[in-house]
């Protein structure tokens, strides 16, 4: 089966829904309203998301804040997409979307990660060239030097990622498929950047660099246990080892673990991503288990967590959430059968829906860390 036309579910979806809803409680133009900024509800509160939106116009329009939300919630819950809608607090308007709707960020970042994680509409795929490029760390000589490049290299990136100042990489820019790291075990590296690339390598460098909020590191600053924020070739840390307690590693085998799963079910299903009915209710369901829907709201996240890092031009706000999405993929690879042989082959007979759509997460999954990964300049593996 088809595809439907693409969700309501999409953090861009949902700010027009909630502008929508507002602008028909005050009576006027959508295109008079500010953005809703919708964020994700608080735990406990039985909603999906929230916006402050009513508080924000309360005084340009002279309404009552709490007026406006009620009216702008009961116009929301006439939506057949909306499952309810009320006011918490002094005037925050919430939002839950039907089980298939929520699904948006699933299905926008499966067919394009990069407009997605942009938060734009499609850009012609052009050669990786037209990227903003990236400097040598070897060639930076002291440590400090070598960090303010990677910081520079991904400030640049992700500016002109939310600007649009620059197209969208071909398909696949910033892959590999293996893991070999050109500096890892370096002869005679000259320098200190060298000396610390020729240990940890180029990605887990640029990784470490962009992951703390300052850019002045003091010294023995870490950002985690084992993780120095200026690691160095005497004193790396567990930037050095392939293991889980290293962010470099965890996302990029989050990457290279989601994109391997889709290439090879992808062919034993039967059904390429994207092959799955989206109102499908058995695949919603499957989709909507408590770490499914926690990686799905984690999807929802990223635009907002990119267009902040371009904001505050701190690189630290995507990598943390790069480092987020990778730990709600494996919590929900682990907490279900999510896809095997013999999930697939069940699935043949009862429901290939699930199987495709879980498929679409993997794809979704993968999409958004290429591309976050890319825009800090770390290449992404696709085999673990």
């Amino acid at each position: 089966m088809s595809r439907l036309a693409p969700p309501l579910g999409t953090p861009a979806g949902v700010d027009a829904l909630l502008r929508a809803s507002c602008a028909a409680a005050l009576g006027v133009p959508t295109e008079r309203l500010p953005p809703a900024q919708p964020r994700r509800a608080r735990p406990g509160s039985g909603a999906d998301y929230a916006s402050s939106l009513p508080l924000r116009l309360a005084g340009p329009f002279r309404r009552s804040a709490a007026d406006l939300a009620v009216r702008a919630a009961a116009i929301l819950r006439e939506n057949p997409a909306v499952a309810g809608s009320g006011v918490e607090g002094a005037a925050f308007l919430t939002l839950t979307l039907t089980p298939t709707s929520r699904l948006g960020p699933v299905v926008a970042a499966a067919a394009d990660p990069w407009s997605y994680l942009a938060g734009g509409g499609p850009q012609p795929a052009i050669e990786r060239s037209a990227q903003p490029p990236l400097r040598d760390l070897a060639q930076a000589g002291d440590l400090a030097a070598a960090r303010d490049l990677a910081r520079a290299d991904a400030r640049l990136r992700i500016a002109a990622a939310v600007g649009h100042g620059v197209e969208a990489p071909s398909s696949g820019a910033g892959e590999g498929t293996g893991w070999r790291d050109r500096y890892i075990d370096a002869p005679d590296p000259q320098g200190a950047s060298a000396k610390l690339l020729a240990v940890i390598g180029e990605a887990a460098a640029r990784f470490s660099f962009c992951r703390s909020p300052s850019d002045r590191v003091r010294p023995d600053e870490a950002t985690g246990p084992g993780l120095p924020a200026l690691p160095s070739a005497w004193a790396p840390g567990t930037w050095a080892r392939a293991v889980g307690a290293n962010p470099a590693f965890a996302v990029r085998y989050a990457h290279a673990h989601a994109r391997a799963t889709r290439d090879l079910w992808a062919p034993a299903s039967g059904r390429p991503p994207g092959g799955w009915d989206f109102g499908d209710p058995v695949a919603a369901a499957a989709l909507a288990e408590p770490a499914a829907a926690d990686l799905v709201s984690t999807l929802f996240d990223g635009p907002a967590a990119l267009a902040a890092a371009a904001r505050r031009s701190e690189p630290h706000i995507l990598v943390r959430y790069l480092e987020e999405l990778s730990a709600a993929y494996h919590e929900w690879w682990e907490s279900c059968d999510a896809i095997t042989g013999d999930t697939l082959h069940r699935d043949a007979d009862a429901c290939a829906q699930t199987a495709a759509a879980r498929l679409d997460v993997c794809e979704a999954t993968a999409g958004v860390l290429r591309v976050g990964l890319f825009l800090i300049g770390v290449p992404a593996p696709t085999r673990p």
